[in-house]
């Protein structure tokens, strides 16, 4: 047997026996020391506020011997008193404050506490404090809706007063091109009147006069008027490289590529460049521009620079590089670069440009062609050289004609005030342009006849002017056409009556810094004025009003690379004193790239000025929007009727309903409809509002009602409900029934009254068959007869152990009573990632045990039965949209109570026990979970 070393170790006081060796032994082993695992902290805590407490449930610790420290403190880092020590995962805190409080939940093992888990819970109020609360609830809801409705008429005052902007706006879009359009024909008549005034008698004779001129730059003829020309420039190519079919003897660091006639630079990590053939032979004092079509792709840094050698030095050197700004860039990534004055000398034999600091995968640039050359005047002499030698043109043609039929009846009169005579005059003039920028042409056409103002015929002036205008150039094309249509009557600033009726039609295509942009403008307007000072005297408001009435409609469209645009704006207005009338209609449709909407709005209006005022408008939108966080379609109404006397007075009635869906990214969406009619009365003393709000959001329907009274009558009014002054009334036929106070007699103080159909008024206690008052007293003047007896209570506390209901003490009739109690509760749990994971049932299983009670009058309390409702778990799972997971428990028992006669019965149900099977998502978590649960005790007898 092998001998084994022994250590003794002194755990006394004494000495060691004399045994013991003197001189110290090693041993060949030593002990472990044992270190308890950390307790974890608890998870899964979660306050539940109930009656006058608050209860706090969590997940187990999975380790033996735990139990949970609660500690309560004001604050979320305390202090912290300790209130109760359990091994449950469970504690219902008691207290009736409604105080805030914070609960500290700590698991220890062994004494080893861990970390502790903070919650907060307020328990639920005093019954005292709830009343409070409801009552303030109730008075916020009323604030509430008048905060809606004071709200939703600002808005609808806003939309009237914006209608009435847009009526103004457009008459004076059309002012606008009325007056210029006019002063067209008044400049041309002016022109004929200096004409006519030359000489008051004329005789037959031709006058000619012509004159030409002949230069190298210019060539000019003239004939009774003067011809000017501009200059302007274009350019002219001395090498071009389109690359249609290839790089076209173009190289680079790295050989380019070619793609669809663009030239593409290698891919480089720095400096990327091509390079042109090295025969070119330019003469750099000649040609000093380069120009280039480039395209960026993705997002490249830009470093323009372009370098030269000549033919007697082939060296690339740093001094002979020019710096090229980056351009601006089209909505399709495209711009023309233009390296100017570039300061190259003597014969250059090739040139390198570069774009980029670098070149890669998905952040590169593309040339379409590169052009170098030369500023130069005339018309196609940039691209043909020869003829810019051959021919010396003028860098624009112009031709211009004008025209003008004057004719005047004079009579006796030898003044120049041209008003004193009959004069006709037609003006045209037309002009056409075209430069190395531009080309344009215009055409005005005038047609005027007045009459003499005095005691001869009837003073008139009419007119019909027309100017059409058509413009292009490199970057824009535009046309305008615009006529207008007088008649006066007599002419001069005094006039009595006039019509006046204009056309306007703009179109314009042009190239920005945003991209190409297509607009199209419609000005139609037709105007009347009437001077009521000059009406005749016979008529009973002369020389006291002025009438006018007006319509103008304008249409307006827009395009370009970030939005399409449709706008009709229609205005109709009539004036008469005083007195004010108009309507204005805008409808207006917008769409681009994440969203598309549409509105219209329609104001009427009509006042007195100063006195009194009266809209109507209404408002429709519609809007669909999508960007990342999802999808957005939302439709509204408002419209409003407003009547007001100035500083006295006014009504209102405003409406609207909205209508809302939202689905974000995960899919989920959310849905909204909501409609309101709100009236606002205001007769001096402050508004006073009514009305109703309507809202769903697709699980709960929401009514509300602020009215004074509110009736429902059924056709033929034989039967009705009313609610009023603090009581509810129904009647049918010959009874009513009444609930509330503030009816009948007030020193009879009823609450409740059953009886003769009388009215509200004269309800009494003498003409009731039933009824109760506010003292706590009740009358039944009625026939009972023997029937069903039914008692039922029930609960829907989520809370499982503890949980407890009572039905009764109620009266008997002797007979046998039917007792059912039953119990259900579901836990939903859901998850709404998409994917593989999905809820998985663990172990454990669903129960529920309820004890019942019974008890008889003042006997005491005997349990009666024991009863156990159990369940499952039931597990969707979906791949491509969220996961739910059901725990259900039911169950229920039925008792026959015959015993004990006709003595009062009360019944009672507890909670004593639960238990529930685990569900996880493989996840890891779920961010879902609602609980339904009831109780419920029915006793009917029979």
């Amino acid at each position: 047997m092998q001998e084994r070393k022994l250590t003794l170790i002194d755990i006394g006081a004494g000495a060691l026996p004399s045994v013991t060796p003197v001189t110290a032994q090693n041993s060949s082993w030593f002990p472990t020391v044992y270190v308890s695992p950390e307790t974890p902290p608890v998870d899964g805590v979660t306050p539940e506020p109930v009656a006058d407490g608050v209860l706090i449930e969590w997940d187990a610790v999975d380790q033996a011997g735990v139990v949970y420290i609660i500690e309560r403190g004001p604050a979320h880092d305390g202090p912290w008193a300790e209130i109760h020590r359990t091994t449950e995962t469970r504690y219902l805190y008691s207290d009736g404050s409604g105080q805030k409080w914070y609960f500290r939940i700590t698991a220890s093992v062994r004494g080893k506490p861990g970390v502790g888990t903070v919650v907060e819970g307020t328990p639920t109020p005093t019954t005292a404090e709830l009343i409070a609360a409801q009552q303030k609830l109730d008075k916020e809801i009323a604030d509430r809706i008048e905060a809606n409705a004071l709200e939703a008429a600002a808005r609808a005052d806003g939309l009237a007063q914006a209608a009435q902007d847009l009526a103004f706006e457009a008459r004076a879009r059309a002012d606008g091109v009325r007056q210029a359009l006019d002063a067209v024909g008044v400049e041309a008549q002016e022109r004929a009147d200096e004409l006519l005034n030359e000489r008051m008698e004329r005789s037959a004779a031709i006058t000619e006069l012509s004159h030409t001129q002949q230069s190298d730059h210019e060539s000019l003829s003239r004939a009774l008027s003067e011809v000017a020309a501009g200059s302007g420039t274009q350019f002219d190519s001395k090498r071009i490289w389109y690359f249609d079919d290839g790089v076209e003897g173009w190289t680079g660091n790295g050989e380019p590529g070619f793609d669809s006639g663009w030239l593409r630079p290698a891919n480089a990590n720095a400096s990327p460049y091509v390079q042109s053939p090295d025969t070119l032979g330019l003469d750099a004092g000649t040609y000093s521009h380069v120009k280039l079509r480039v395209r960026k792709m993705g997002a490249p840094v830009w470093v323009g620079a372009l370098r030269w050698v000549t033919v007697d030095d082939r060296d690339w050197k740093s001094v002979r590089t020019f710096e090229i700004s980056e351009p601006v860039w089209d909505t399709n990534g495209i711009a023309t670069v233009t390296a100017a004055e570039i300061p190259w000398a003597g014969e250059v034999a090739a040139f390198r440009v570069q774009l980029g600091d670098s070149q890669t995968v998905s952040h590169y640039y593309l040339i379409d062609w590169v052009a170098v050359g030369r500023p130069t005047p005339g018309a196609g002499v940039a691209l043909v050289q020869e003829e810019s030698v051959a021919r010396v043109a003028a860098d624009s043609i112009e031709a211009s004609k004008r025209e003008t039929l004057a004719v005047q009846l004079r009579g006796d009169y030898e003044g120049t005030d041209l008003s004193q005579v009959a004069t006709g005059l037609f003006a045209a003039e037309r002009d056409a342009r075209v430069s190395a920028d531009d080309a344009s042409a215009s055409a005005i056409e005038t047609l005027r006849a007045r009459m003499p103002v005095g005691d001869g015929p009837l003073a008139t002036e009419a007119s019909v002017t027309e100017e059409s205008q058509v413009r292009a150039d490199g970057d824009s094309a535009n046309a305008r056409n615009i006529e207008l249509v007088q008649a006066r009557m007599p002419a001069g600033d005094g006039k009595v009556a006039s019509v006046e009726a204009l056309d306007s039609v703009t179109a314009k295509v042009e190239e920005t810094e945003q991209g190409l942009v297509s607009m199209g403008e419609r000005v139609t307007s037709l105007n009347a004025q009437f001077d009521g000072e000059h009406a005749g005297e016979d008529d009973w408001n002369a020389g006291e009003s002025d009438w006018s009435a007006g319509t103008v409609t304008i249409y307006t469209v827009i395009a370009d690379g970030d939005h399409a645009q449709a706008k009709k704006t229609d205005a109709v207005t009539a004036e008469f004193g005083e007195f004010k009338a108009g309507v204005t209609d805008q409808i207006d449709a917008i769409a681009d790239d994440v969203s598309a909407q549409a509105q219209q709005l329609v104001g009427v209006h009509a006042e007195l000025e100063g006195k009194a005022s009266t809209d109507a408008v209404n408002q429709l939108r519609s809007r669909v929007d999508q960007n990342a966080d999802g999808i957005t379609a939302v439709s509204e109404q408002l419209g409003s009727v407003k009547a007001e006397v100035a500083d006295k007075a006014s009504a209102q009635v405003v409406q609207g309903m909205q209508a809302q869906v939202q689905q974000n990214a995960d899919g989920l969406s959310q849905v909204l409809a909501k409609a309101f009619l709100h009236l606002i009365a205001d007769g001096g003393n402050g508004p006073l509002i009514g009305g109703m709000e309507i809202d769903n959001d697709g699980r709960v329907v929401n009514t509300r009602f602020l009215s004074s009274t509110f009736q429902i009558i059924a056709p033929g009014a034989d039967r009705g409900m009313e609610w009023r002054d603090g009581y509810l009334r129904v009647w049918n036929g010959a009874a009513q029934r009444i609930i509330g106070t503030g009816f009948g007699n007030n020193m009879e103080g009823l609450m409740d009254y059953f009886g003769p159909n009388v009215g509200a008024g004269a309800a009494s206690k003498s003409n009731a068959v039933m009824w109760m008052d506010s003292g706590g007293n009740a009358y039944w003047g009625g026939a009972l007869a023997a029937g069903v007896l039914r008692n039922a209570v029930q609960t829907t506390s989520i809370v499982m152990t503890g949980t407890q209901l009572v039905c009764g003490p109620f009266s008997s009739n002797g007979r046998n009573k039917s007792v059912v109690v039953s119990f259900s509760r579901t836990v939903t749990m859901t998850k709404s990632a998409f994917g593989s994971d999905g809820f998985v049932a663990g172990a454990g299983e669903n129960t529920c045990t309820i004890n019942i009670y019974r008890k008889v009058e003042n006997d005491p309390e005997t349990f009666w039965t024991q009863m156990v409702a159990r369940g499952g778990v039931s597990i969707f799972n979906e791949t491509d949209g969220p996961d739910t997971a059901y725990a259900q428990w039911g169950g229920a028992v039925t008792l026959n109570d015959g015993a004990d006669g006709s003595r009062q019965r009360q019944y009672r149900a507890e909670i004593v026990g639960a238990s529930e099977q685990q569900v996880a998502h493989q996840s890891g978590n779920f961010n879902g979970r609602t609980i339904e649960q009831s109780m419920s005790i029915v006793s009917v007898e029979t």
